[in-house]
């Protein structure tokens, strides 16, 4: 069993960000600028130490790779932004990983496939980079890169496969071709075949492409989208028409993930969970906060989910949104208010399992 933290590449300065927003703008800049709500609401959050770390410098990276190790969390799913056109953006950490840091952590990418567009604090949506797919030829370009990361020993593979998590996959066209692509490609290579894992979440409501490996339901996002009752979704609608803040309740959501039963016509499912959630930093009064969470709460249904036998569902990897995001209150990383208690709860519950 190995624990994978999500991971947001994006806590250092971008020529995109830098455009889109403002000079020298960078993810803390969002969790910095959150406000209280309500009476008892936690923002902003606040790194233990001040620690609003800059992943342009590899210190930082050996810094989390360093409490990654000692809290038994066994790697990171970086969100990977390839919009086509050899357009990509937050690159930086990883390529830091590959090419400056030799410390043991596994790591692979998930593909977060979406367009970027500016729906954050109130802003009127607009279009700011058009996620893309292209032709063969930026198939080939995409690949290589990739690659460049796959050789790397310390980048997950099933079965001697190199793991690629694919956020939208419903978005994808001639995914078959694509992928035929990137085999061949990586089959030239002397390397096996990708072992591609679908997010299943609002984005991705069901299993998108016949040739998945494997599927990974997006928490808190998956149940909060499908396993709510009618009444919770008009009120959601009528939250969202309104700007009231969408409230749900952490134990609820808890045990909706800890039932569930849903299968993938024979696809492995790879268990997926949340240590908390409330995305206000960047949505303001349109946020999802999720309430009565705590890092005592989140440790008692860590286990359960270990311990919870589900039809497909595979123990090999349990996937934790997030390791870092901050500004949607996803994180194991340590705060000023809670300390290491997230990252205690993991190693607790790992050890105990480990000694059965």
């Amino acid at each position: 069993m190995k624990i994978l933290g999500i991971y947001l590449p994006a806590f250092h300065e971008t020529e995109l960000n830098n455009r889109i927003w403002k000079k020298g703008f960078v993810e803390w800049d969002n969790v910095k600028s959150a406000q209280p709500l309500y009476a008892g609401h936690n923002q902003p959050l606040e790194p233990i130490n001040n620690n609003y770390y800059d992943l342009s410098h590899k210190e930082a990276i050996i810094e989390q790779i360093k409490l990654a190790n000692k809290y038994h969390v066994d790697g990171f799913i970086f969100y990977h932004y390839w919009f086509g056109d050899k357009k990509m953006t937050l690159e930086k950490p990883a390529e830091i990983l590959k090419n400056e840091i030799t410390e043991k952590i596994e790591y692979c990418f998930c593909w977060a496939n979406h367009s970027w567009i500016t729906n954050w604090h109130d802003l009127e949506p607009k279009l700011m980079v058009e996620q893309k797919y292209g032709d063969k030829n930026d198939w080939l370009d995409h690949i290589k890169y990739l690659y460049s990361f796959f050789k790397d020993n310390r980048y997950i593979k099933i079965d001697d496969r190199p793991v690629l998590f694919i956020y939208n996959m419903s978005e994808i066209p001639n995914f078959q071709e694509m992928l035929t692509c990137f085999n061949e490609y990586l089959s030239n290579m002397g390397m096996k075949n990708l072992y591609i894992v679908e997010y299943i979440s609002s984005k991705n409501r069901k299993l998108s492409f016949s040739r998945t490996d494997a599927i990974i339901e997006f928490e808190p996002l998956y149940t909060t989208f499908f396993d709510v009752s009618k009444f919770n979704l008009f009120r959601r609608f009528l939250n969202k028409k309104t700007h009231t803040l969408d409230f749900q309740e952490y134990d609820n959501i808890w045990k909706k993930i800890i039932k569930r039963k849903r299968t993938y016509k024979g696809k492995k499912i790879y268990k997926g969970c949340f240590t908390n959630w409330d995305n206000s930093p960047r949505k303001g009064n349109n946020a999802m906060i999720i309430k009565s969470g705590s890092p005592e709460k989140f440790k008692y249904y860590f286990n359960k989910l270990i311990e919870t036998k589900r039809k497909d569902a595979s123990n090999d990897y349990i996937i934790i949104n997030a390791w870092n995001e901050w500004s949607e209150g996803a994180i194991l990383e340590p705060t000023k208010k809670d300390g290491y208690k997230y990252l205690e709860a993991v190693k607790e519950v790992v050890e105990q399992h480990e000694k059965k």
